[in-house]
């Protein structure tokens, strides 16, 4: 009977896991238009225990988020980036191989942002709950109409979680 239980819970986690996947909104929270599933900010979660905590009360743990690099390349030189060197733009983190592409960049970011090769869909790498490493097909997903609106969020996304319904 017990492994009845643990099937029934196994199953209704799966269920509740695979309903987070999506954007958990169907309204720009700023503009209220209709929204544009490539312009989100998205957390990546360790496990579907964690993900199911943040989803029940995302504005307790959205400032726990760490924003790392949405890049492994420099846009500017190709070569692999260095932690120490970012800028942000739009609310993502963007890295370079060194202080003169990141000055390159931060000149004209409107222009160079289109160079950036996106490694990542997730805003983080840790998750903010336990620390550990995330599991990319487990996410937290908000959406919205357009990247300014996104950028918006990403820059304070504990300012601004409130408004996503």
């Amino acid at each position: 009977m017990k492994w009845l239980g643990t099937l029934l819970g196994c199953l209704s986690l799966v269920a509740v896991v695979s309903a987070i996947a999506d954007p958990v909104n169907t309204k720009c929270p700023f503009s209220g238009e209709a929204i544009n599933k490539d312009a989100t900010y998205s957390v990546g979660f360790c496990c579907g225990n964690c993900q199911g905590k943040f989803t029940k009360d995302p504005a307790k743990f959205v400032g726990k988020v760490k924003a790392v690099a949405v890049n492994t390349t420099c846009p500017m030189s190709g070569k692999t980036v260095n932690a120490k060197h970012t800028a942000k733009h739009k609310g993502d983190v963007v890295a370079f191989c060194g202080a003169g592409c990141q000055k390159k960049f931060t000149a004209d970011p409107a222009a160079l942002i289109k160079q950036v090769k996106f490694a990542r869909k997730t805003v983080n790498d840790k998750c903010p709950l336990s620390g550990k490493a995330i599991d990319p097909k487990k996410t937290y997903t908000v959406a919205f109409c357009c990247n300014n609106c996104a950028g918006k969020f990403k820059n304070a996304p504990a300012k601004s979680i409130a408004k996503v319904k």
